[in-house]
């Protein structure tokens, strides 16, 4: 089936450029409403912007049209101004007829919440000197418009459409001397149609043409022109896929015993939300989060979150910035980390991300992480002018006084998030928590974890390895087993801590050659097992106890383990 072609939907701009006029939104929504002619108003029915607006977005919000100002209204001259409309344009209009054209448009006196037309409203519009010579308007050239990117089996039927669409075969609104004529005056059906409808970017730039883009605020002023090319937000191509098929997976970058979070968190990101992983420390939530994102194809960046995170760390705020023109520094927009990631197309992984006051961090970005746009409130310096800055989550048409900063489509925010941190989890609150799939790794299976653990000591030479040897019983015993050890207790750690510990071990006995197995044993220990249990007084006297039967220096050890938990000695 044919498509109106850009020569015929141009066409018809120019027509209704010149012929249309404004009030012609209101004729049609209240036609199509079927508010009734009456002598007094007595037939009346309810009518109101709700219609109105209904009419707008069926009909005059083009693909890719801007957020603020989605509605395309080409009918008579625009003065200069532009075209495109919020949701408050059809209140006005309805108020200017009210106001302007109460010969045509009429209320009862009583109740400005009903409508009616007068009884002579057909002769008021086409003898108005507000009206005259504006109506007779070509409903050719009007289907072209309101049918844009439909299929119609010809221009016949694109008529027969709108004039069934807002029943304007009624009150004899067509013909010669009324308001529509069948008459093709401008020539629509001379042009080709297309095979496809127009694109949506293709649109935009032929509506450039008789319209400035619109600004964000009807104040603000920007002297710098800009053209409608630099005002449309293309597509970013995603340079991955997030739809991963489980035989891809292989060994997943040596990750072991992951398969089932990590199918979890790819059907999470396939399906457009943002993926926290939770667990016990050293499970490999954030080499987890790395390797997904590589997986898929996406560049990443990794950040730690902390405590001192504001809305500038996270969104940016002004900062001061050397002045090309002059010796000062000048305050400009510095975006933060998650602003810098989307500028930079990258996915953000935020490690410990539950360390952040996340209400005070994330601020505007709750919005943002629903897929909606954000207009921050801050302005950036540009060689367009000091605009305001916009995370865009969407291509489109682009205000002129709008720096827009597009969140591609396929852009996520991946976060690793320590459970065992029980003093942090209430920091997350429910509106943070809606916009994330929590998906929780596990300590790997007993044999798994044996078999992680025994490929790194299997990297030290026989020698070294031997003077290991309580080290390793020690890990074996204490880190595999989910049911004894210090899992038994509570604390279950992932195997990041003890792989840590075996190559501190190694390097120590390489480099440290009359260093005992017990000495080693206890400085990796208190190096990097015993820091897991800050704040964890509750746990003091058990983690002694677990730990009994591999240290030899147990009040050693007892003082530092006191250091975190706090407990005196």
């Amino acid at each position: 089936m044919p498509y109106f072609s850009s020569d015929q939907i141009e066409r018809s701009l120019v027509y209704l450029s010149e012929i249309g006029h404004p009030s012609l939104v209101s004729l049609l929504a209240m036609l199509r409403a079927d508010v009734p002619v009456s002598d007094n108003g007595s037939e009346s029915i309810n009518f109101g912007s709700k219609q109105e607006n209904a009419l707008l977005e069926d009909f005059f919000r083009p693909e890719l049209a801007p957020d603020e100002k989605p509605y395309y209204v080409p009918f008579g001259e625009s003065g200069g101004k532009t075209r495109w409309h919020d949701s408050s344009y059809a209140g006005s209009s309805l108020q200017r007829q009210r106001k302007e054209r109460s010969n045509i448009f009429a209320q009862p006196p009583s109740d400005n919440k009903r409508w009616y037309f007068r009884s002579d409203y057909v002769a008021q519009i086409v003898g108005s000197p507000a009206t005259a010579g504006k109506y007779i308007i070509s409903l050719p050239a009007l289907s072209a418009w309101i049918f844009r990117t439909a299929e119609v089996d010809s221009l016949q039927d694109a008529v027969q459409k709108v004039t069934a669409e807002f029943k304007l075969d009624r009150d004899h609104l067509i013909g010669n001397d009324t308001v529509f004529t069948n008459a093709d005056v401008v020539g629509i059906g001379d042009l080709p149609f297309a095979e496809a409808p127009i694109e949506a970017e293709a649109l935009l730039e032929l509506l450039a043409k008789f319209s400035p883009r619109p600004k964000s605020k009807p104040d603000v002023s920007d002297d710098a022109s800009s053209d409608l090319s630099t005002g449309i937000l293309h597509e970013v191509a995603a340079p991955g896929n997030w739809e991963i098929a489980e035989s891809d997976l292989d060994d997943f970058s040596g990750l072991q015993g992951v398969r089932e979070p990590v199918m979890r968190a790819i059907a999470a990101l396939h399906s457009g939300m943002h993926v926290i992983f939770t667990g016990p420390p050293g499970t490999g939530k954030t080499s987890l989060a790395e390797a997904v994102c590589k997986l898929a194809g996406f560049p990443s960046w990794t950040v730690p979150a902390t405590d001192q995170w504001t809305t500038f760390e996270t969104i940016g705020g002004y900062f001061p910035v050397p002045s090309e023109s002059s010796s000062d520094d000048r305050l400009d927009f510095l975006p933060g980390t998650v602003v810098a990631a989307i500028e930079q197309q990258r996915c953000l992984i935020i490690d410990e991300i539950n360390r952040a006051d996340i209400d005070k961090a994330f601020g505007e970005l709750f919005t943002l992480l629903t897929g909606k746009s954000v207009t921050l409130p801050y302005r950036r310096r540009s060689d367009k002018g000091f605009r305001r800055v916009r995370l865009q989550a969407s291509a489109g048409l682009i205000e002129e006084d709008i720096d827009a900063i597009q969140v591609p489509h396929w852009w996520r925010l991946i976060g690793a998030m320590n459970d065992a941190d029980k003093a942090s989890l209430k920091r997350l609150s429910l509106a943070f928590i809606r916009r994330f799939a929590f998906v929780p790794i596990d300590l790997p299976e007993k044999e798994v974890y044996i078999a992680i653990l025994e490929r790194e000591l299997l990297l030290a030479d026989t020698a070294v390895r031997a003077r290991l040897a309580k080290l390793e019983t020690c890990l074996l015993e204490l880190f595999s087993d989910k049911q004894t050890g210090l899992g038994a207790i509570g604390l279950p750690l992932g195997p990041g801590i003890p792989l840590a510990m075996i190559r501190h071990a190694v390097s120590e006995a390489v480099s440290w050659p009359s260093r005992t197995g017990d000495e080693i044993l206890q400085s990796a220990v208190e190096s990097y097992l015993i820091p897991q249990f800050q704040g964890r007084p509750d746990k003091h006297s058990e983690i002694l106890s677990a730990l009994s039967d591999y240290v030899a220096d147990l009040d050693g050890l007892a003082s530092v383990l006191s250091v975190w938990t706090g407990v005196p000695t």
